[in-house]
């Protein structure tokens, strides 16, 4: 398998190939460079001309120190400076100086050579110039490699230019990941502006991709947070609307009986203390909504839920199932247990599962029909287990009807434990299931 590059790897190939490609234009327009003087220099007319400029600038370096035959020796220092120009400069038909260094001029006054050498036909095949000194007049001939001369200088342009390129290779080979840096940065301020629906763009496998998958990640997660936020508002916003119409309904009869009784407009006695039933009957109604409400405020107040350790289903089913199970034979209603063998381990909320319970009981007594059983089955379905309640509903709908906050906050609770809560109504039988993951 072939190991990913990260980014400091591509870093460090950007960074070779930039070194790399500002490398061979070097040497690339040093052969061009070459070729170009080379072919400059070889036309006769501006060999000429660069040998004539060459003449008068010695010339001029003649008399400016006004030197003599006899000072020829100190020619060394503007031959040097001038290493591309040789020249011999001869005094009728003997060799007074030599810029060649494998030619051994005769300098007058020197003991070192004792002979003059002739001029031998230089004419011939390089031009003859005119040198004047302060006391004589000299020929001179001259050989200018114009080559050697600008081919130095144009290579340190070239370098300098070089060097200046290879910030720029590096960045058109960087391209691609500044263009994605800039893309992730303009999808992160349109996070944080809001726009939680467009994806964060993943390219690569490098580090920029990992980091875009995280942001991508955090988006969705955002949007998933916010959606539920949403959610809940309005589930609120319905309940709250509910709330006040069943409200109005119990408080406007309470307030008609309270105004008869006190106006004394009853007949008798009997009378009396019917009106009082009613008015009792309306307070609890307008009480067991009030209750509802606020069990609903507790449950949608935690937003983070702290769960109990895991426990065995019996330990954590046993004593709040008898206590339900107990307080509706009380009330005359039969209830047919299966709860089977198998104690697997749960984690919830102990404190939740009693409100639960409790809803449920009084949900069925409200609603279940007394004269059928009411199971309660113990129940194991793909990975995970929990109860299923089961029971008629009254053939008459009750007197009071029902504003479901009950099972909404059966619902949240469930929801805040991971646990699912499944509601069915087929005919006159109501089934709810409640299944916790198993540990």
């Amino acid at each position: 398998m072939r190991k990913k590059l990260g980014l400091s790897g591509k870093l460090v190939l950007m960074i070779l190939f930039s070194a790399l490609a500002s490398a061979v234009f070097l040497v690339g327009m040093q052969v061009v460079l070459n070729k170009a003087l080379w072919l400059y220099f070889d036309q006769p007319e501006t060999q000429q001309r660069a040998v004539e400029k060459q003449v008068q600038e010695l010339q001029s370096y003649i008399d400016r120190r006004g030197l003599s035959s006899r000072d020829i020796d100190k020619l060394d220092d503007w031959s040097v400076r001038n290493g591309s120009t040789m020249f011999i400069i001869y005094d009728r038909s003997r060799m007074l100086y030599s810029s060649y260094p494998l030619v051994a001029p005769v300098y007058e006054g020197r003991g070192n050579v004792t002979e003059a050498v002739p001029a031998v036909s230089a004419e011939h095949w390089l031009p003859m110039y005119s040198l004047t000194f302060s006391d004589k007049e000299t020929t001179a001939m001259f050989y200018y490699n114009g080559v050697d001369a600008y081919y130095g200088k144009g290579c340190e342009i070239l370098l300098l230019v070089s060097f200046a390129l290879f910030p720029l290779f590096f960045f058109l080979s960087s391209r691609k990941i500044i263009r994605y840096i800039l893309l992730l940065s303009g999808e992160i301020q349109a996070m944080e502006g809001g726009d939680l629906d467009h994806p964060i763009t993943i390219q690569g496998d490098d580090e920029l991709a990992l980091l875009a998958t995280s942001l991508d990640g955090l988006r969705l997660t955002l949007r998933q947070q916010q959606a539920e936020e949403a959610q809940a508002a309005a589930k609120v916003k319905s309940l709250i609307t509910e709330m006040s119409h069943d409200l109005r309904t119990p408080l406007t009869t309470l307030l008609l009986y309270t105004e008869i009784l006190r106006h004394h407009k009853h007949e008798t006695e009997a009378q009396q203390d019917e009106y009082l039933a009613k008015i009792d009957g309306k307070a609890r109604q307008i009480k067991q909504l009030s209750d509802n409400l606020f069990e609903y405020a507790l449950v949608t107040r935690d937003t983070v839920v702290q769960l109990d350790a895991p426990a065995r289903f019996s330990q954590i089913f046993e004593e709040p199932l008898a206590e339900m199970v107990e307080m509706l034979q009380q009330r005359g209603f039969a209830c047919a247990l299966e709860l089977g063998s198998e104690d697997v381990l749960l984690t919830v909320r102990a404190q939740y599962i009693r409100r639960i319970l409790d809803n449920i009981g009084s949900n069925l007594i409200k609603y279940a029909d007394p004269a059928r059983p009411i199971e309660v089955r113990f129940l194991r379905q793909e990975g995970r287990a929990g109860l299923v309640f089961r029971n008629h509903v009254l053939p008459a709908p009750p007197a009071v009807e029902s504003t479901k906050v009950g099972l909404t906050s059966i619902e949240t609770m469930m929801d805040k434990m991971h646990a699912d809560c499944k509601i069915e109504q087929e005919n006159e039988q109501f089934t709810m299931t409640l299944l916790f993951p198993v540990e």
